[in-house]
This record gives structure tokens, C-alpha cells and sequence, in this order.
């Protein structure tokens, strides 16, 4: 068993924990020591523990011992000057900082992942499973679909869309709107805010834009106090007296205008090559003060570059025609470098997509958190425009494409946009971002721009050949924000055929038990040929009239046995193996009696019993986990008999039971059996019990007197007078006699008198078979007694072939009361 370590790195954030399944038995300090490398003993730790929410005092971490499903969480406590210590819990936290990135985390290399969480109610949620197992789900059950891309978000027309594609489980499901929710609300509650496809298996997914796998720089996103990375443009404010100018460790002191042949000035400068895109701001010059950029250089010679005027928004003023002042004014100006790298702050460049990777398609995003526009005297905003220059270029080349991009609005609402950009061909593109615009030092402005997201989108899959999917779009409000991306689960009704009047019926939503019986065979490669169907037919109807049903989800590595054993147990039954052919076994009420085993056909030391007694310390009831079908959460139900208090009950799982009642019955069944079977059989016959199977009802004997006498048939003076080779002692009350035919099985018992002397009867009705008694076979064997002791009433419970020649058989005593709260409900 296991208990479940929740580790919390932030106390101000309880929604983000790293989840740990760790064996009970041990002490936490045990546990910190043997799984935390930096952990060490100080009277102050960085961090508290609970235990099953109650406190865990520093004084019991190394006292306690942790139980089995105990739920132990530590939360780390910032202390001031110390918390970069946190780094000592925070190495278990790892895979949780991987996931909040928003990146499938490589398991390839570790051993096959937990199954779904649907059972934990501590990690309920979706998540990515790499290498794990898909959900094979049963009848109608909860599930948290696990991802089959990672989810993405993406702005369209100021709103943020959430895009979610998930695995429902293997095979065909009845979905209603009803049945999908986002955290406990179904998604019809939503109406506009989600949009939502299910794909059946083999059906092509491309018609919904969830299915893209589109991978999330890490790169690119939120930094130390913003949401991503901000664009920060060449500053639009004065700076400054006349000083000089120094650039690259070379100092200017003069420079001057001329015209060129284009009728504009050019600037000259001196021991300077202005590069393009170069920004200087000229004061003092009257009306030509103000900003420009170098949009080209003329002459490198005489370092000489062509000037374009910028405006307030740092964009090309185009009204402008060239300098109005003289060249000796302009010559008497201050003159200021603004920003040699062009325009703004490049950001990047930053990969795209991972290596051996390739893409034709990006997206970027991009956060306006304070609005866009500016605050005039009148309280109004007047528009504001912000350019950006988005630009890539293949992995290993040198020449940047440029996608220019505007911003413009008049609000100081939050924004964001998602670019969309198609690029010419497959390629792993290298991205950067700068912003055109200039900005200003003015608190009536709103133009921040952040860049929060780069994304490609990778080959994806266009169809999944075995598993139903859903591909869901959900409009970021406030009421889905928290729990969109983690909390979306199902309550899916499997698709299988049932097997009635000998044959198939047309597949539908189901919860029978038969249907997934015979489902997992096959799917295992079996054919039908080797499904006892007569009697999984004959169960059917049995289990179909008492609501029998299974409902559970398989999601990690068992056996072909172990899974039919789980689906058969609600029903009270077991998978048996018998020449070539899996048939389920019913534990149930018997009235016909199958064989017979008594000293004549038993070896060595004949009939061994064992009887265990009721002692002080045994279980006194039974208390039953199950999944409620009402709260999907696990529940318990106690099972009792009498007077019992349940001070020591036993604890049994009741797997793919999701109804009260039926928990009860479960439970009550195995209370009864733990009352009532109490005594166990062991014999060795030749090759006779062979003839039996698992949970046959037999009819045993021995040689201890006072129970059953047994013996050979010797005459039968007909079908109602029979004479035996011993002589038989009556007492009193009802007596009962019964012959075991050529076969092994059991004929009778029938109710006897006594014959013409010791050793005759005379049965009450006719014997049902015609005994040959010529020598030319073992002539049959016979038992006989009171109606309480002609035999013990037994259940053969294993049957294990020694060579060719022997067979070891076990068996169990029959009680009819072990069956008597099978159809009864919880008082």
C-alpha cells in the first residue's frame, strides 16, 4: 500500500503542487532524507507538514510513521533572508515547474506513468501521459481525458481562446452535453463560451483547430514582475544640454548639413559612419528640432547618410519635404544620438520550434496590459498606434524576412492579439521582435507592448485510429479561467456488442458486465471460439435481472486474467480456463449436485479438513470502498452481521461498483463468506477429479463414524432396490443415499428406507441411470447417511493435476447462508 506526499512550493499558491506516491510504513524524516539530497536536520525548517490536514510537528517527523493512504503535505514557508534555501524542498518539485511551462515532460526514459487520476482525489486533473497507458473504460464512469497535445491559448479579437484536444479512452462512447464539465459545470451551462467536437476512432480530426500540436517556446512568456517580454522603443522625450557626442569610444564634436541631389539635406559626419536605422534628436534648430533616422548611407567615404523626420509616435512624419533652416543654423544645434540599434530593443532571436524540428506556421502573442491610446485633458483617450517588426530567418542563414505589424486602439482596457504568420516554407525559424514605434515619457500614454508567446505548430496527427477524442475551444472568462485547462472530465457510456439468443447484437451504451467479459478476450487476440458464450449468455440474464453491472477505468499495465477477474467480481464470479476456453464461474445457490468423492476414489490420506474457529481478534464486518456514481469520489459502506459493531472490520475495494446497494451486497457477501466458509478440504484422487471444475458443488466423505457411509453398489433388483457392500446403519430421522455414475457425476441423493435387510434400500423414486455391474467396470460408489451427514456439501475451489497419474483437489464447504443478502438493501 501507499500513501501520497503533496508538496506545495508556493504557501500563497495552493493550486500548484508536485504529487508523490511513496510507500507507507517509513517516517517523514526517513522520507526527507532518503528523496531530498539537501535536506537536513535544523530547528527551524523551510517548510510545515500535515498530516491528513492535522498539524505535524517538527518533534513527531521522526516518530510517525506514515499509513496507508495517509495524504502528507508540505508547504514551504519563506523565512526573510533564507529563502533562497527553498532550494531544499524545491527538488522535488521539478516535473510541476516543467509542466507549468506548458511542455509534454519527457518520460520516455522512466517507467511507464501513473494511471489516471480519476481515484486520486488529491491529483484529479488532466495532464499529459508520454509512454502511459490509454484508458480502457468500462460501462459508465468519470474520467479526465489525458492530453493528446499540449493545451495552447491564442487572442482573437481581444479575447483568449483556450484550445484543449484529449483522449476520452479506447474504443466508442455514448456522450452527452450533459456529461462533459469543466469543474463541476456541464459545458451546456456555457452557451457561446465553448465550442466542442468529439471524434470517434479512425475519424479524421482535422476539421477542428484543437487538434494542432503546437509547441510553446519556453523562451518567450512571462519574466520577474510582467507577463512577458516588454518591446521597448527608442525614447521620444528631449535629453539633455550641449555636450559631446561619444559613440564606440570616438568623440564628435562637430557635424553639419548640405544639400544632396535629391534636394534634402544630408548629414556629414565627422570620424562617423552612421549605420541605418541610427536615431538623433536636433534641439535648438527651431523649426526643424525634433527626431529622425538615418534611412540610408550615401557615401561611406565621407560618411555621409540621408535623414528621414519622425513624428510623435516615432513613425515617419511623411509630411515632411527637408530642412527649412540654413545650413550655418543647423550647424548651431544640438545634436543627440537616440539609439544606434535602430528600431528599439531587438528581442531574440529565440527558436521556434524545437531541434530536428521543423514548421510553416507560427503564432505570437502579445499583451497590451495597460490599454492602448492616450488620456486627453477632456478624460477621453485619442487613438494610439504602435508599430511593431516581427522578423525570422531559417536555422543557419543570415537574411531576416520583416512582418510588420500595427497596434492601434483608444482604450486603457487590457488588450492582446495573436499574430498569425504562414511562412514560405518547412523550416526551424529563429524570431525576433522590435518595436517601430518610439515612446515617451508621459503618464497620459498607454502603449506598452509585451510579447508573451511564440508558438509553432509541429506535424500533427490527423486521425487516431483506436480512441475516441475531443477537440474543445473555450472562451477565457472569468467563470472557466481557473479551471478550464486541468479540470475538464467526462462521464462517457461504453459502445460494445452484447451476446443474446446466440449472437451479437448491434452495438449500444452499455453497463453489462458480459459485453466488456467478452470485449477484453478478444481484444487480447482471442477469438470468439474461445469464450465459453453459452455460459456468459446464461450469466448475462442473471446478472441483467439483478442490475449486476461494471463500470471502472483500466488505465495501467495488468494481466488478461487480472482485468476478467476484476470485471467478474461484482458479479460474483470468476474467470476459469478450461480446454482452450475462458468461462466466467458464478459463485451461487446450488440444488444439483455435480460429483462425488469419498474413500473409494480418494488416495493416500484421504479426506483432509481443516476448520478455522472464531477467535477474539478477527474482523467483525466488512467496510467496502467504492466510486459513487453520485459524488465521483470514493465512499465506504460498513457491512455487518447481527449484533456486530465493526471495531475491526476487513477492508475490501468493490472495483467497478458505483452504486450503494450493490457496494452493501458486495460487502455483505464477503462478510458472510468469512462467517460461514470456514472450513477448507484437501484430497488426492487418480485421474477422477479432473472431471470437475472451478466451484463445482461436490459431495465429499470420509471413513470417521457418525457421518457417511460409503461403499460399492453390488446388485440393483431394480430402479428402486438397490443392494450395497456394506452393511448400512439407520438411525433416526430422514436418510438419504446417492450413487456416483460411470461418468463421476452424482446421481440423487435419494431418500431411502431400509431393505429386506442390512444391506438393501429402497429409494423413493427410480435411480436415473442403469448401473452395469457385469465386471466390466468399477461397479458405482455409494454414500449414505442422515439427511445432515450423508456428506459434506463442498465447493472445489483448485484442482492442480501431480504427473499423469494424480490429481491434488481443493475445496471449501458449502453454506446456503453465504448467499442470503444478495438481493437484500442496507437497513
Amino acid at each position: 500500500m501507499t500513501a501520497t506526499i503533496l508538496v506545495y512550493p508556493n504557501k500563497l499558491d495552493l493550486e500548484t503542487y508536485e504529487h508523490i506516491e511513496t510507500q507507507s510504513g517509513q517516517t517523514l524524516d526517513h522520507w526527507l532524507l532518503n528523496n531530498v539530497p539537501a535536506y537536513y536536520h535544523c530547528d527551524a525548517p523551510l517548510f510545515s507538514a500535515t498530516i491528513n490536514n492535522k498539524p505535524l510537528h517538527l518533534k513527531d517527523w521522526p516518530e510517525y510513521s506514515i499509513q496507508d493512504e495517509d495524504v502528507l503535505k508540505l508547504v514551504v514557508e519563506a523565512k526573510g533572508p533564507e529563502v533562497w534555501a527553498l532550494a531544499v524542498i524545491a527538488v522535488i518539485a521539478i516535473a510541476m515547474s516543467i509542466y507549468a511551462m506548458n511542455q509534454i515532460p519527457d518520460t520516455y526514459n522512466n517507467t511507464t506513468p501513473d494511471g489516471s487520476t480519476i481515484y486520486n482525489v488529491n491529483a484529479q486533473g488532466n495532464k499529459p501521459r508520454l509512454m502511459g497507458v490509454i484508458p480502457e473504460i468500462a460501462g459508465h464512469h468519470k474520467v479526465f481525458p489525458d492530453y493528446l497535445n499540449i493545451p495552447r491559448r491564442e487572442n482573437i479579437d481581444n479575447e483568449q481562446w483556450l484550445y484543449l484536444f484529449v483522449c476520452v479512452g479506447v474504443g466508442y462512447f455514448e456522450l452527452l452535453d450533459e456529461n462533459i464539465i469543466i469543474g463541476d459545470t456541464p459545458v451546456s451551462n456555457y452557451a457561446g463560451d465553448i465550442d466542442y467536437k468529439i471524434f470517434g476512432p479512425g475519424k479524421d480530426v482535422t476539421s477542428h483547430e484543437a487538434h494542432l500540436n503546437v509547441y510553446t517556446s519556453a523562451e518567450v512568456g512571462g519574466t520577474a514582475g510582467t507577463s512577458g517580454i516588454e518591446l521597448k522603443g527608442f525614447p521620444l522625450s528631449r535629453g539633455g544640454d550641449g555636450y559631446r557626442w561619444i559613440f564606440n569610444n570616438k568623440t564628435v564634436y562637430s557635424m553639419y548639413f548640405r544639400d544632396g541631389d535629391n534636394g534634402q539635406f544630408q548629414l556629414i559626419a565627422i570620424e562617423f559612419p552612421f549605420p541605418a536605422g541610427t536615431r538623433i534628436s536636433i534641439a535648438g534648430a527651431e523649426l526643424d528640432d525634433g527626431y529622425y533616422r538615418v534611412t540610408s548611407v550615401i557615401n561611406q567615404d565621407v560618411k555621409s547618410a540621408e535623414l528621414q523626420k519622425l513624428n510623435n509616435n516615432g513613425d515617419d512624419d511623411t509630411t515632411w519635404t527637408g530642412f527649412l533652416n540654413t545650413e550655418n543654423e543647423l550647424s548651431n544645434a544640438l545634436f543627440q544620438l537616440i539609439d544606434a540599434g535602430g528600431e528599439g530593443e531587438g528581442n531574440g532571436p529565440f527558436f521556434a520550434c524545437p531541434v530536428n524540428e521543423k514548421t510553416n506556421k507560427l503564432w505570437l502573442d502579445f499583451s497590451l496590459s495597460q490599454g492602448l491610446g492616450k488620456l486627453e485633458d477632456d478624460g477621453n483617450f485619442s487613438t494610439r498606434t504602435v508599430k511593431i517588426s516581427i522578423e525570422y530567418r531559417e536555422e543557419g542563414t543570415t537574411d531576416w524576412a520583416v512582418v510588420p505589424y500595427t497596434f492601434s486602439d483608444k482604450t486603457n482596457d487590457q488588450l492582446a492579439e495573436t499574430v498569425p504568420i504562414i511562412l514560405p516554407k518547412m523550416m526551424r525559424p529563429e524570431v525576433q521582435v522590435r518595436r517601430v514605434s518610439g515612446t515617451e515619457d508621459n503618464t497620459r500614454i498607454y502603449d506598452k507592448v509585451e510579447w508573451t508567446g511564440l508558438k509553432s505548430e509541429l506535424e500533427t496527427v490527423t486521425s487516431y485510429a483506436d480512441v475516441t477524442t475531443i477537440a474543445i475551444k473555450i472562451r477565457g472568462t472569468n467563470a472557466l479561467a481557473s479551471s478550464a485547462e486541468n479540470k475538464l472530465s467526462v462521464i462517457p457510456t461504453r459502445i460494445l456488442h452484447n451476446y443474446s439468443n446466440g449472437e451479437w447484437e448491434t452495438p449500444g451504451p452499455t453497463t453489462d458486465i458480459a459485453p466488456f467479459f467478452a470485449y477484453i478476450i478478444k481484444d487480447s487476440g482471442h477469438t470468439e471460439a474461445q469464450i465459453g458464450l453459452s455460459e456468459l449468455e446464461r450469466l448475462n440474464s442473471t446478472w441483467q435481472s439483478r442490475n449486476d453491472t461494471f463500470s471502472a477505468v483500466f488505465d495501467s499495465d495488468s494481466t488478461l486474467f487480472a482485468a476478467l477477474k476484476r470485471v467478474l467480481a461484482v458479479g460474483f464470479s470468476k474467470p476459469t480456463l478450461d480446454y482452450g476456453q475462458i468461462i466466467p464461474v458464478r459463485d451461487e445457490p446450488r440444488v444439483a449436485w455435480e460429483h462425488m468423492y469419498q474413500p473409494d476414489n480418494i488416495l493416500g490420506k484421504g479426506l483432509e479438513r481443516s476448520t478455522n474457529l472464531i477467535t477474539d481478534d478477527e474482523n467483525d464486518g466488512v467496510e467496502v470502498e467504492y466510486f459513487s456514481d453520485q459524488t465521483w469520489k470514493s465512499e465506504t459502506i460498513m457491512c455487518l452481521l447481527g449484533d456486530e459493531l465493526g471495531i475491526n472490520p476487513k477492508k475490501e475495494r468493490a472495483y467497478g461498483i458505483t452504486n450503494a446497494t450493490k457496494a452493501w451486497q458486495f460487502g455483505m457477501r464477503q462478510r458472510r463468506m468469512m462467517r460461514y466458509r470456514r472450513t477448507q478440504y484437501s484430497f488426492k484422487t487418480e485421474m477422477d477429479a479432473l472431471n470437475s471444475r472451478y466451484l463445482s458443488y461436490c459431495a465429499l466423505a470420509d471413513d470417521i463414524p457418525g457421518y457417511s457411509q460409503t461403499g460399492r453398489l453390488e446388485r440393483a433388483a431394480s430402479t428402486h432396490y438397490l443392494t450395497v457392500d456394506q452393511p448400512l446403519e439407520w438411525g433416526a430421522g430422514t436418510h438419504y443415499f446417492a450413487l456416483r455414475k460411470s461418468n463421476g457425476t452424482l446421481s440423487g441423493p435419494y431418500i431411502v428406507t431400509a431393505g429386506l435387510d442390512e444391506y438393501s434400500v429402497s429409494t423413493d423414486r427410480p435411480i436415473d441411470f442403469t448401473p452395469l455391474l457385469d465386471g466390466s467396470q468399477e461397479p458405482p460408489l455409494f454414500m449414505f447417511g442422515t439427511a445432515e451427514r450423508w456428506c459434506y456439501p463442498a465447493l472445489i475451489t483448485d484442482i492442480s493435476p501431480q504427473g499423469t497419474d494424480k490429481v491434488s483437489v481443493k475445496a471449501v464447504n458449502y453454506d446456503i447462508r453465504v448467499y442470503e443478502d444478495d438481493d437484500n438493501e442496507p437497513s
